[in-house]
């Protein structure tokens, strides 16, 4: 993977992980309730959770474009308008406040259980599903699929997101009136969609 498309892909990586979706919510959630420690079990089963999409989807795809070469062109413009539109609807979203009440101790962890919420919380979420659907064919030739981009690719999603979600489990434990700040969301909300919109122009038109 060149060096331009692997920072494009790492700018979309970073923003989309960066902005208030289902994992940041679970992994604030985790945080409160459970404190650091503990809640970096449900980050690691959000992690399992996305592999699992992006493996099935890289996959998946490299047999549909290897039978069908032409359809590549097709998913990679449609993969361009759906991050464009992404970006639109992130500018234009309402915003969304976080719940960062904080309930430490008093409630009963179980390790595995937590892995496994992490682990669905990401395995069913539909819009991630889209969002990897039109981000991959972006940055990766799926006419000429190598496992060493494949590896590039999945190793800097699940590291970006790793680290992200990370940092919301340690912000919901030191720093509620950060994530609760609906002017600071507002203004997070419109970075991630004109990234968004600049890396779909950009990755969609070369």
């Amino acid at each position: 993977m060149e060096l331009t498309v692997w920072l494009g892909l790492l700018a979309s990586a970073l923003f989309i992980s960066i902005s208030p979706g289902s994992g940041a919510i679970f992994s604030i959630s985790q945080g409160t309730q459970y404190g650091f420690k503990r809640a970096m079990f449900s980050v690691a089963g959000l992690q399992l959770g996305l592999i699992s999409q992006i493996l099935f989807l890289l996959f998946g795809l490299g047999v549909l474009i290897n039978q069908f070469p032409s359809v590549f062109i097709i998913i990679k413009i449609l993969g361009m308008l759906y991050l464009i539109v992404l970006g639109i609807m992130q500018w234009l979203k309402k915003i969304e406040q976080i719940d960062t009440n904080e309930d430490h101790g008093s409630l009963t962890f179980n390790p595995i259980k937590a892995l496994l919420q992490g682990f669905f919380v990401n395995l069913t979420n539909i819009k991630g599903t889209v969002f990897f659907l039109a981000l991959i064919p972006l940055f990766i030739d799926l006419t000429a699929l190598k496992l060493s981009t494949c590896i590039i690719f999945t190793a800097t999603l699940i590291v970006i997101d790793l680290l992200v979600m990370a940092g919301y489990v340690t912000l919901a434990e030191i720093s509620k009136t950060l994530l609760a700040d609906p002017k600071k969301i507002l203004w997070q909300n419109r970075l991630t969609g004109s990234t968004l919109i600049v890396v779909g122009l950009i990755m969609g038109t070369t």
